[in-house]
């Protein structure tokens, strides 16, 4: 198991990692995901070693890592850029670190190697130099490279960012395929939220170098924990609310923008607050046809804007007397067959279960 405890890194005299505890279970896959610039790539250059701890630790399985050189950690690194040696042939890049590293039982490793070339798809580029590479072989030839000595665990930041989806996707079967098969431990850095939903088996938000939320795929998504994550997350319909009734671990708010009442389930440390936010996932508000103005839970109004995506169209749906929008995707067989366009009066169908609960405070 990889654990953190409390890691602040400085950059250039500036806390850039604040704080950050996390453990990673073994053998799993652990994505980290975040926008641009809060500090996921220097996180895992402090867990290889290639930055410095200000303070805290770094333990591996139960052995404290901190202050060791790079390589005594026990990780594999794969970084952005492959980092190959150009003027090395593909197999020379894949045997360096059995032939020049600490590896006791090199001939059974090159047996494994060789079954991960072919896993890869590789074999028949072992007698080409790396220079001559596309982006998706390099790609491929880094992960023959980082998993040939027989490391448990692969560090990888966003080893996919510069390839086209449909090469990404190819290489994400194989991943889960090569963790499964070596019972491996995967630590990956990725700003690609459908990537790292098909890849993980857990999920770690992190936000101006802090780490906001962590947990399973489903409870990330569904639960958001604060509306930074919410947001990261593409969930733009986010509103003011007030609670109104307090029974048990749920509670009843009223939200002034929506006209609506919601009786929904409560973390404990949301209870004590008189204000709170409300957040709906876009996918799963159903859409009704509709030229009269409803009560109830449905929420009637005008269509403002529609843009059409690969298999699913976004629609931006304004409430009567609102000042606010909604936006709702729906399934493209779903909106053909709804026949709305811009200016239709329809209803949402807002269902409690989809609505979440985020502290208002922030």
């Amino acid at each position: 198991m990889i654990e953190l405890r409390e890691i602040t890194v400085e950059v250039r005299g500036q806390p850039l990692i604040k704080d950050v505890s996390l453990d990673i279970q073994t053998p799993s896959f652990h994505c980290l995901i975040g926008p641009t610039g809060c500090g996921k790539t220097t996180l895992l250059e402090t867990i290889v070693g290639l930055r410095k701890v200000k303070k805290g630790k770094i333990l591996l399985d139960g052995k404290d890592i901190t202050h060791l050189p790079t390589y005594l950690r026990g990780f594999a690194y794969v970084p952005q850029d492959a980092a190959l040696f150009p003027h090395l042939t593909v197999e020379e890049n894949i045997m360096y670190g059995i032939r020049h590293g600490s590896v006791s039982d090199k001939q059974s490793r090159y047996k494994v190697a060789m079954e991960i070339v072919e896993i890869l798809g590789i074999s028949h580029l072992l007698k080409r130099k790396a220079v001559n590479l596309s982006g998706g072989e390099r790609q491929r030839v880094a992960l023959a490279r980082a998993l040939a000595p027989g490391y448990k665990y692969i560090l990888l930041d966003e080893p996919l960012s510069a390839l086209h989806k449909g090469m990404k996707k190819e290489l994400w079967f194989l991943l889960k395929d090569l963790q499964k098969r070596y019972n491996l431990t995967f630590l990956m850095v990725s700003h690609d939220l459908e990537e790292a939903f098909f890849l993980a088996d857990t999920i770690s938000v992190m936000i101006d170098g802090r780490i906001h939320q962590t947990g399973t795929k489903e409870s990330i998504y569904s639960k958001p924990k604060t509306e930074e994550v919410a947001r990261f997350l593409g969930i733009k319909n986010i509103f003011s609310a007030q609670i109104t009734k307090v029974d048990s671990n749920r509670v009843s708010v009223y939200c002034p923008e929506l006209s609506q009442t919601f009786t929904l389930p409560c973390e404990k440390s949301l209870l004590n607050n008189t204000f709170v936010k409300i957040g709906i996932h876009p996918e799963s508000v159903k859409v009704e046809k509709d030229t009269v103005q409803e009560n109830g839970k449905k929420l009637s109004g005008k269509v403002e804007r529609i843009f059409e995506k690969a298999s699913s169209y976004l629609v931006v749906f304004r409430p009567y007397n609102s000042r606010v929008t909604m936006e709702v995707e729906i399934p493209s067989m779903e909106y053909k067959e709804l026949g709305i366009g811009e200016g239709s009066h329809v209803s949402l169908v807002l269902k409690e279960s989809s609505i979440f609960l985020l502290d208002g405070s922030q």
